[in-house]
């Protein structure tokens, strides 16, 4: 805020006390009531409430310790805001190109938690796979255990024989030097410990890292479409059903070929129609690769041995679906499409 001269405090008392109000005043000068009440309060406190200097105290005091003035905050969070929206919006089901013209897969990786507790053997299987003619790559979140360094499972950090660095170091190998050929990454609440800027800025102009879940439509060079509703964990669960949350979004929420979810370490695939829709989806539970889990054998969560990860294929003639809970079997089906 600029300060204001003994003649602008002046003329805006002489101004309040002629027109009787501070909106009016405000209009007179062409100014916000915000601001002409912030002046009256400057101008009163120098010069006293008729406008006589009686003392006269220092600049801090009268014109704050360099704060921003209110009108210009206003604006800077207005613009903050529209910006957050904007970029809300742009993720609403954005679109991915793919310009595959034969049937292709989308290799869905559970939760990796890269580190001493992942299932390697399985994991570098998987990526292998990845790595193939027609493949690409989809991360469900949670890349790394990334435990607070704080609270109560800062002791479960502690626990563990890596650092946080080792770590990042990980899941920048998984994003660039496993070979895959990534379409999307999802944020886990593993990651948003760790810190979700840095998985935004790992993958900034590589691939789309999205936070918590992501809406997407594959478009096709003939037109085609095929709506994916991916989500690192949804509300609702069921002991009778490991994709419970999934079914309650596909039921109740919008249309996709295919409903994925992570983070409960459980598996489950099947395909369901919604006759009241007219439609049928894909819905899938991914299981991950964290083993050896000590909050799993503490409240009694037997670990699932299949689903670690899912393979999609996508056939682009008419962007239909179909899921494979073995992604070895998935990926020889695929070569024998593509030939």
């Amino acid at each position: 805020m600029h300060p204001l001269s003994d003649e602008t405090c002046r003329l805006t008392i002489e101004a309040v006390e002629r027109l009787g109000s501070i909106v009016a005043a405000a209009k007179e000068f062409g100014i916000a009531r915000q601001t002409m009440q912030d002046r009256l309060r400057v101008a009163k406190a120098r010069l006293g409430e008729n406008g006589s200097k009686m003392v006269e105290m220092p600049a801090f005091v009268i014109d704050g310790d360099d704060e921003e003035d209110i009108n210009d905050l206003l604006k800077r969070f207005r613009k903050s805001h529209d910006l957050k929206a904007k970029a809300a919006a742009e993720r609403n089901w954005f679109e991915i190109r793919v310009k595959e013209t034969k049937p292709y897969a989308m290799l869905w990786f559970g939760d990796p938690h890269l580190g001493p507790h992942c299932l390697w053997p399985v994991l570098e299987r998987h990526i292998a796979i990845a790595r193939q003619d027609g493949v690409y790559g989809a991360n469900v979140g949670d890349t790394t255990d990334s435990w607070p360094w704080t609270g109560r499972m800062a002791r479960l950090w502690a626990e563990n024989d890596i650092s946080h660095k080792t770590e990042r170091r990980l899941a920048e190998w998984f994003m660039f030097g496993a070979g895959v050929h990534w379409l999307i990454w999802l944020i886990g609440n593993h990651d948003e410990w760790n810190n979700t800027e840095f998985y935004k800025k790992l993958g900034a102009y590589t691939v789309p890292v999205i936070d918590w879940r992501a809406k997407f439509t594959l478009v096709h060079n003939n037109g085609s479409k095929t709506r994916i509703d991916a989500a690192h964990g949804r509300k609702g669960s069921s002991i009778y059903n490991p994709t419970h949350a999934t079914l309650r979004e596909a039921k109740f929420g919008e249309e996709a070929a295919l409903f994925i979810t992570g983070h409960t370490h459980n598996f489950g695939l099947f395909e369901y129609e919604m006759p009241e829709r007219k439609t049928h989806t894909w819905l899938a539970q991914v299981r991950g690769f964290k083993t050896l889990d000590h909050y799993a054998l503490v409240n009694g969560f037997p670990e699932s041995d299949k689903g670690h990860s899912i393979m999609s294929i996508i056939f682009p003639e008419t962007g239909k679906v179909q899921c494979f809970s073995d992604p070895e079997e998935g990926a020889d089906y695929l070569i024998w499409l593509r030939r």
